[in-house]
């Protein structure tokens, strides 16, 4: 029987959340709403006459620093990328929107989560937007939303289950559920009629664009096909060597950006730390092929595990342009996994101070860019 998709009762509510920001009664200091997000907690970007500054609202839970508090949320609050410490207009921007967010956070829905029925939950989904903008020509896409690759490292598990909750939808552990946004191509067909040129990041968290998933719903390719017809530019960063059977499509881009996520050289500790992640060695057989083609390439070492570091610049050094650098953050959760594992030696602040400066100064010595990625059009100089 054809399974049928279904509208997603997210973005009605994230619409409701986000109404006030859209009034154009609403201004304070020359602020506007560029973007707003409601996939991995709700998420809400502003911009003013000097920066941009993100709020994120997360599920309410008094143990964790924040920003603010209110009935339902906690809020973070920070300059966008690159912009430096909040000044105090910008705060009291921020507290303006908070006091609107007080006044009707009440009118959310606070559906019961009925129990799950099956251990792993996927939806064929409808959604109303693809195309998410973050400020001077930049954007992303998730084609999906949750990860079956299910690193217990990911910091927005919690965040995307939040969302869920506010669905009404069961509780299932990371990796056990995937909404499958089965019109994305048509959504973006429609929206790049409005948007020609820019740089469109996929995935950047709450997914990866060819996980398992993709051999069988094609919604990344899809959506490479649209972009294909247009001067966007997209920056894509995997964990899974199947983004070689988009390899020729890939190659017909004028300019495109693939970066694999590879925080280890060990495979040994690959799967302790990522068990259902693909093996390095392939995920490195499928950096050297995308090379080879001339596709421009980058890395991602985050988060730093136990590895052999020269090693590791040895191997991906020769294949990409830039590296990003970071190291693991811990929660309880994580460090029981390096004690479990006799690890504990890599869990220690000093062993990743003294790993980044490694890498750094190997990829550096080999004339890789080792940089924060926060804009890549330096990457894209031909």
């Amino acid at each position: 029987m054809e399974r049928q998709a279904t509208e997603r009762g997210l973005d009605a509510i994230a619409r409701h959340f986000v109404a006030p920001f859209h009034d154009p009664r609403f201004a304070a200091a020359g602020w506007r709403l560029v973007s707003w997000d409601a996939e991995q907690g709700i998420c809400l970007l502003f911009e003013g006459h000097a920066a941009r500054v993100l709020l994120e609202f997360e599920r309410r839970n008094d143990a964790l620093e924040c920003y603010a508090r209110t009935a339902r949320f906690n809020v973070c609050a920070r300059r966008d990328a690159g912009g430096g410490e909040m000044t105090d207009a910008d705060r009291r921007f921020v507290d303006t929107v908070i006091a609107i967010v007080r006044k009707r956070e009440a009118a959310l829905p606070d559906r019961p989560r009925p129990p799950a029925e099956r251990k792993t939950m996927v939806r064929e989904v409808l959604v109303e937007r693809l195309l998410m903008p973050e400020g001077d020509d930049r954007y992303y896409i998730n084609p999906y939303v949750g990860c079956m690759i299910a690193c217990p490292f990911c910091y927005v598990a919690d965040r995307a289950d939040f969302s869920r909750s506010l669905e009404g939808l069961p509780q299932l552990p990371w990796g056990h559920f995937l909404d499958v946004k089965v019109n994305a191509a048509e959504v973006l067909r429609r929206e790049i009629q409005a948007v020609r040129q820019g740089i469109v990041r996929m995935s950047p968290i709450v997914t990866d664009p060819y996980q398992s998933a993709e051999r069988h719903y094609r919604i990344t390719r899809q959506c490479l096909q649209v972009l294909l017809e247009t001067e966007l530019v997209p920056v894509l960063l995997t964990r899974a060597p199947r983004i070689l059977d988009d390899l020729e499509l890939l190659t017909r881009f004028r300019r495109l950006l693939v970066g694999f996520s590879l925080p280890t050289d060990a495979d040994e500790y690959r799967r302790i730390f990522e068990p259902h992640s693909d093996p390095i060695e392939e995920r490195l057989h499928a950096l050297r092929a995308l090379h080879a083609a001339g596709v421009g390439t980058f890395a991602v070492i985050q988060p730093v595990l136990p590895m052999n570091a020269d090693r590791l610049v040895e191997l991906v050094a020769p294949y990409v342009r830039a590296v990003r650098l970071d190291r693991m953050y811990f929660g309880d959760k994580m460090l029981r996994v390096y004690q479990d594992n006799g690890l504990a030696e890599f869990a220690t602040p000093a062993y990743a101070d003294a790993t980044l400066e490694r890498l750094a100064t190997g990829f550096r010595a080999r004339g890789v860019v080792v940089d924060p990625l926060d804009d890549f059009t330096p990457l894209l100089a031909p």
